[in-house]
């Protein structure tokens, strides 16, 4: 799912050392915690100060959106503790006020350990009377839940990650439903009172309430950058954004390049006066700009590394088409209702769709999807014919489709102007 923009937060403290720590450290943690704490459901007559946990991907951020809205709507004030990196996201998905976030920093291990005990200070002055854990395989994740204080703690029952009896109200995770409908179902677990929801009606009202404001600095920044990378772009209808990386999380999430050289190629011969325009984070930039060279041609240009991800929406507002991998770029589309092709293989689309106008492209070869919340998300795949199985040719028509299907806004971009675009903070 996510690919961070940009290199703020960027994470030192790898992926493989928190499943290890996760793993050994976490189990042990887990048990001796439950015999202290005991298993009985302390329920609030009525809670009010909720802390949710979602640690890791941007991606999962979004499709608990809907779910966190709903709780709002009926009088539950949210706060939210992630890593550093998800700030913006939150931030722009509406899940939270700055002042009721915590933002893990996870650029070192020492102020990784410096932020428990933050941690345990901001929580001290919150007073919550219960934690939701979004997390399906965490046991950091269900570790905060206890530490937070709060006497309810609501998180999945998953037989696959044992957390002892950490959560109070254990709600059963459904592999066979949207992530989406899950984080729902955490969130009505809290007022066990209400009628409980239908998914697609609190997904189809979280979705009314889009588009997300963009401010209009960023507004202005994405403007004078499409000008200097595209001269020819006057409209927003002739602007395709392409995602071609999926982060160092799940390299199996990539479709090959040489796909992506063929497609973009395609679509510059099909339409003369259409812009490509290659996003990515920092690390992302040589790859980008290597497929750039490749086509060669002024109607492309890599955007990797230009825009933090608090402008990103400013950037897909802008664009007629966004076709990604499965990655935290296509989730925040969503909060633009930008239309969106995403590409799935070792995940399944039934699972992590992103919401709103996403179309999502799937093999559904035997062996996907691998990466499962029963394996703790791990993979150990070096030849994704889940994606190769996806052809150019399907890509291609699918995208077609979705230009004929989908009218796009006329949206005249400003004039040229003779401002230098700021340097990206």
């Amino acid at each position: 799912m996510p690919s961070e923009q940009g290199n703020a937060g960027a994470s030192v403290v790898s992926t493989e050392t928190m499943r290890w720590l996760d793993r050994w450290i976490g189990v042990p943690l887990c048990f001796l915690l439950s015999l202290l704490a005991g298993g009985a459901t302390r329920r609030a007559r009525h809670p009010h100060r909720v802390l949710c946990i979602q640690l890791a991907e941007m991606g999962s951020l979004v499709l608990a959106a809907p779910a966190i809205r709903w709780m709002q709507g009926r009088g539950l004030a949210s706060s939210f503790v992630s890593f550093r990196r998800n700030g913006h996201c939150i931030d722009i998905a509406g899940l939270a006020a700055a002042d009721r976030v915590f933002l893990w920093r996870t650029e070192s291990t020492f102020l990784f350990g410096v932020d428990l005990f933050r941690f345990l200070a901001w929580t001290w002055r919150q007073d919550f009377d219960a934690a939701i854990d979004f997390e399906p395989c965490s046991r950091f994740s269900a570790l905060l839940g206890l530490l937070s204080g709060a006497r309810l703690r609501v998180g999945y029952a998953q037989p696959a990650a044992y957390r002892g009896r950490l959560h109070t109200l254990p709600v059963a995770y459904r592999a066979d439903r949207h992530m989406g409908e899950n984080c729902l179902a955490l969130a009505t677990a809290l007022l066990p009172g209400a009628a409980s929801p239908a998914w697609q009606s609190v997904e189809a009202d979280w979705v009314a309430s889009l588009p997300v404001a963009i401010a209009a600095q960023a507004s202005r920044r994405v403007d004078l950058l499409l000008r200097a990378r595209f001269p020819t772009l006057v409209k927003a209808d002739s602007l395709v954004l392409i995602n071609p990386n999926a982060g160092d999380l799940l390299p199996q999430r990539r479709w090959p390049a040489d796909r992506y050289l063929e497609l973009c190629r395609r679509l510059l011969a099909n339409d003369p006066g259409l812009c490509i325009g290659l996003i990515g984070g920092d690390a992302d930039t040589a790859s980008n700009l290597k497929l750039a060279r490749c086509l060669a041609s002024p109607r492309c240009a890599s955007l990797a590394g230009e825009l933090a991800v608090a402008e990103l929406p400013a950037l897909f507002a802008r664009c007629r088409l966004l076709v990604s991998n499965d990655s935290g770029p296509a989730h925040i589309a969503a909060l633009t209702r930008t239309p969106t092709l995403v590409m799935f293989g070792p995940e399944t689309p039934a699972l992590y769709r992103p919401l709103g106008a996403a179309r999502a492209l799937y093999a559904g070869l035997s062996c996907s999807p691998c990466i499962r919340v029963e394996t703790q998300r791990r993979c150990a795949c070096a030849d994704n014919q889940c994606m190769q199985a996806i052809s150019v040719d399907r890509v291609a028509g699918e995208i077609l489709g979705m230009f004929s299907e989908t009218p796009s806004p006329i949206a005249v971009l400003p004039a040229p102007t003779l401002e230098r675009m700021p340097e990206r903070r």
